[in-house]
């Protein structure tokens, strides 16, 4: 089937063994997010409104979320209601819709390692670990931004590697045989994949822009030097130079890459002003300075800071001491930023949500500079205190907790639909039949068996994929293989990303799943063809 059908195959494997999940999870797997975006489509109060300081306040889309991707899972459920006059209806279009292109995507990742020459074992068990790995079909069908945005991550990683490649030999198990080699070749569906991939990471995520510029980038130098190299050769030699390797393909690289960079700047700067769509708050690249706070004020500042205050049996609390290390004038500059009422309350050592959450959007830049100069401050009083709220926040992703959840189930995604807030607008609730059940009960039921075996479920654990990451960077660095270390970069990005986001890698794994669905065919493409890509 990998040899035949190099695509079809694995696609077809994988649409019949997640097939059971997208049964039991009909109409969709529902996330906290999921209603929100709903409603921010229709103009709906969702939360995320409530807070921002909106352009127009009688247009409440705004760009918490991409705005792309809400309006993608808007305009399905609209759909829905339109034809059928059913909001599941537009559910299932939109998760039928994600589940083959999930499906298709990694199917192509498996096809395009046939294509760099990798063995047909490597390729079966990639194929393997998809099928077998609970996680990706439970994504599958999951309604968040997170697996969209994956999608095109690996598709454009897999182009990314093909163009890095292209100047170099390729072998195949039967040219191998017979001592042939022929260059990878970048064929013409290839661009519109790339321009696929690259226009899918910079809209399905904010800031997504970071990725197809590292890899574009990557790209064009790589190819650049190949042509370099390749027509010197020729030139010394009066021969055609090797493989024919295209003497400006890093043009056609760096036009995919201005491409994304002038659709980014008119969607952001034309497109979202002309129609009152608010931007997404700056609390959300805060985090870290946040959370450092709260836990500051927690520890230093007394009752307010909520660090374990005596009850008396009247039930009087006795205020707890404070140290002096948080003046009235500091406590004056973070209200004006934070809101400092009851801070040190709101600290949650594994997500900064409930901290930021309490930004405020009215906040001048004065404000902020000088919320800045006491955070400062603060850290020469206590950098332990700091050192300690960063670590809490991320510890996660380095190490594997008992506390490891990913997976999103059925009884909660119903939980979320029957929520007050969606059943106000929407009728949203799970498909009820025998077949369903059984689907779910069979399902869950291996999904704890798998959460059970010993070394099998540190699968299901952020650090495990961060660790073979940084084993498989060091492993390339200690080999002087820059070709193959230049593709783990995108990815290395995400995981820069997640440190600087709101949650522990052991509250939420979906903000690493971008790096854990392209991890096969990164692995596959640097590691077991060292010959291919290590120059």
């Amino acid at each position: 089937v990998l040899s035949v059908h190099p695509f079809a195959g694995p696609f077809l494997v994988l649409m019949v063994a997640w097939a059971p999940t997208l049964i039991a999870s009909l109409p969709g797997l529902f996330m906290g997010d999921t209603g929100a975006q709903i409603r921010q489509w229709f103009n709906y109060p969702n939360g995320t409104s409530d807070y921002l300081r909106l352009l127009n306040p009688n247009v409440l889309l705004n760009g918490h979320h991409p705005v792309a991707h809400t309006a993608i899972i808007g305009s399905c459920v609209q759909l829905g209601l339109s034809l059928f006059n059913s909001a599941d209806a537009g559910l299932a279009i939109y998760t039928c819709a994600q589940f083959v292109i999930t499906a298709a995507c990694m199917a192509y990742s498996i096809s395009s390692l046939r294509k760099l020459g990798v063995s047909l074992p490597v390729r079966g068990v990639i194929l393997l670990f998809f099928v077998f790995m609970p996680m990706f079909s439970n994504y599958a069908a999951l309604l968040t931004k997170d697996v969209l945005f994956a999608d095109a991550f690996l598709v454009l990683l897999v182009q990314t590697v093909k163009l890095v490649a292209c100047g170099l030999p390729r072998r195949d198990a039967n040219a191998e045989r017979a001592g042939e080699q022929r260059p990878v070749l970048f064929a013409r569906h290839d661009w519109l994949l790339l321009a696929l991939g690259a226009m899918g990471s910079t809209f399905l995520r904010n800031g997504g822009l970071v990725f197809p510029l590292a890899a574009c980038v990557i790209a064009a130098a790589f190819c650049a030097w190949d042509a370099h190299v390749a027509h010197r050769a020729a030139r010394q030699t009066g021969a055609a130079p090797s493989g024919a390797i295209p003497r400006f393909r890093w043009v056609g690289v760096l036009a995919v890459l201005a491409l994304c960079l002038a659709s980014n700047m008119y969607f952001t700067k034309v497109f979202m002003p002309a129609h009152d769509i608010t931007p997404g708050s700056k609390r959300e690249i805060l985090s870290i300075p946040f959370q450092q706070t709260a836990r500051f004020v927690q520890k230093h500042d007394g009752l307010n800071s909520g660090v374990n205050p005596t009850v008396k049996e009247d039930g009087t609390i006795v205020e707890a001491p404070c140290d002096g290390l948080v003046t009235d004038d500091e406590r004056a500059v973070i209200d004006r930023v934070l809101k400092y009422e009851n801070l040190g309350r709101r600290y949650n050592p594994d997500k900064s949500d409930a901290v930021k959450n309490c930004f405020n959007e009215y906040a001048s830049q004065e404000d902020i500079k000088a919320y800045f100069e006491v955070w400062a401050q603060m850290f020469k009083k206590d950098p332990e205190c700091y050192i300690s709220a960063l670590i809490n926040n991320y510890y996660g992703y380095f190490y594997p907790s008992a506390r490891d959840a990913w997976v999103y189930s059925t009884a909660r995604s119903a939980e979320i639909m029957a929520k007050p807030d969606n059943l106000k607008y929407f009728d949203f609730h799970p498909v009820d039949s025998k077949v369903v059940r059984w689907c779910d009960h069979l399902i869950n039921l291996y999904r704890v068996a798998v959460q059970r075996i010993p070394f099998i479920s540190l699968t299901m654990s952020s650090a495990t994929y961060v660790w073979i990451m940084i084993t498989v960077v060091v492993y390339l660095l200690r080999r002087h293989s820059w070709r193959g270390l230049a593709i783990w970069v995108p990815l290395l990005g995400v995981l820069a990303v997640c440190l600087i986001g709101p949650c522990n890698g052991s509250t939420y794994m979906r903000y690493l799943y971008p790096v854990i669905a392209c991890m096969p065919f990164a692995i596959g493409a640097t590691i077991t063809r060292s010959d291919l890509l290590w120059s």
